[in-house]
């Protein structure tokens, strides 16, 4: 089995530490965004392995281009697999009950 490798994009490195201060500081709760980070990171890591186990999403131009999601605790969390370089991009980790559509359109896919 081959390993891909994980690259977290700036914006997806801001997202998490975004919601992790937000429900820190914002909802007081320093031990829930810690638990949501752990667990955040641990779906992550997770395709390292078998990162094509997610279909790509269905609105276009992002399914042609690759752009696959998983949902972890309120979070999408946006990623596209590059097999030539076995690399996974983590582009952004969106709140569940934002606009899909909007983070999408202002998704920077590398």
């Amino acid at each position: 089995m081959q390993t891909y490798k994980i690259i977290m994009t700036p914006d997806a490195t801001d997202d998490i530490t975004e919601l992790s201060r937000y429900i820190a500081k914002n909802l007081l709760a320093p031990e829930t965004a810690l638990s949501y980070v752990r667990a955040i990171r641990q779906e992550i890591a997770k395709l390292s392995e078998m990162p094509g186990i997610y279909k790509p999403v269905d609105d276009e131009p992002w399914h042609s281009r690759g752009v696959r999601k998983i949902l972890v605790k309120n979070f999408f969390v946006y990623y596209r697999i590059d097999e030539e370089s076995l690399k996974v991009f983590i582009l952004n980790i969106i709140y569940a009950r934002s606009d899909q559509l909007a983070a999408l359109r202002s998704m920077n896919i590398h």
